[in-house]
């Protein structure tokens, strides 16, 4: 599978492995960065794709959606929309602690 320049390797479940959909619960989240955003928003909405979010910008600066599969996998197709100061959208340090 790719996007752009980048390529995803899948491997499909075996049939001892439970999907998120059967689960009832994500497992997890991969974040794809795409360039021309709003096109691949437009052709994944015509095409039928679930769509779990719609595009938006966030509080931190990124221009995003969500998607997920027909085993429900979450999908977040993003591209970088403005620099965004952490102090202005509350972004908190932790310091790891040993």
């Amino acid at each position: 599978m790719s996007a752009g320049k980048a390529w995803i390797m899948l491997r499909q479940a075996g049939r001892e492995d439970a999907t998120p959909k059967e689960l009832g619960f994500g497992t997890q989240s991969l974040t794809v960065f795409i360039e021309d955003i709003e096109a691949h928003f437009q052709r994944a909405k015509s095409a039928g794709a679930a769509i779990v979010e719609d595009l938006h910008e966030t509080e931190y600066g990124e221009l995003q959606y969500g998607a997920e599969d027909p085993d429900g996998h979450h999908w977040l197709f993003s591209r970088h929309a403005r620099d965004v100061s952490p102090d202005q959208w509350g972004a908190v340090v932790a310091l790891a602690q040993s």
